[in-house]
Order: structure tokens, then C-alpha cells, then sequence
């Protein structure tokens, strides 16, 4: 059988190189994974609550939000502050304030 030009066999959908072993697409994840899946979903939490309280300050700092009338925004805001401060206090006791990638490259320095 011939093909085109315009036939889709890319060269790398090719059989003898296609990976048959260890192929996640549609299996499940490995536990490495998951667990790094969740570090990163709970840095987000951490690093999103922090934002949310630094713009509640910074409306508050500017006039825009007076305190006494929005209670409710500041319980709120309190709350996602203690969130941010919890997740703050695990990073300094498991040592991870300072994150280092290995595999970042370093050019010119």
C-alpha cells in the first residue's frame, strides 16, 4: 500500500518505536506522582490565600474597604491569612523555604 503526502503517518507513530511498557496515558498514576501532584495543588492553596489576603490589605491600606463594615470580608480575610501563615510555618519546618531546581541551567553566571 502506498501513501501520499498527505496521508498522516508521522515518523514517529511508527510501530517499532511506539513505547508499549510504561505508558501512563491511560493507566493510573503512580504514587510519585500523585504526591507530587498534590505538593504543587497545596502550594497553589497556600500561595493563592496569601494573594487574596495582600490585596484585602491592600484595599484596606488604600481606604476603598473600611473594616468595621465589612466584617464578614475581614473574618474572611483573617482566615486565608492563617492559612497562608500555617503553610508558611510547614515550609520553614521541613526545610524548604529556599527551593532549588537541579535541573535548572544556569547560563552566563
Amino acid at each position: 500500500m502506498e501513501y501520499s503526502q498527505f496521508d498522516r503517518h508521522p515518523a514517529y507513530a511508527r510501530a517499532s518505536e511506539r513505547r508499549n511498557r510504561d505508558d501512563r496515558r491511560g493507566g493510573l498514576r503512580r504514587v510519585e506522582d500523585r504526591r507530587e501532584r498534590m505538593r504543587e495543588m497545596t502550594a497553589f492553596v497556600f500561595a493563592f490565600c496569601g494573594g487574596l489576603v495582600v490585596l484585602y490589605v491592600f484595599f484596606v491600606v488604600i481606604g476603598t474597604i473600611n473594616i468595621g463594615d465589612a466584617a464578614i470580608a475581614t473574618v474572611i480575610a483573617i482566615a486565608l491569612a492563617l492559612i497562608w501563615l500555617y503553610g508558611f510555618w510547614r515550609r520553614l519546618q521541613t526545610g524548604a523555604v529556599m527551593v532549588q531546581r537541579p535541573d535548572r541551567e544556569r547560563r552566563g553566571f
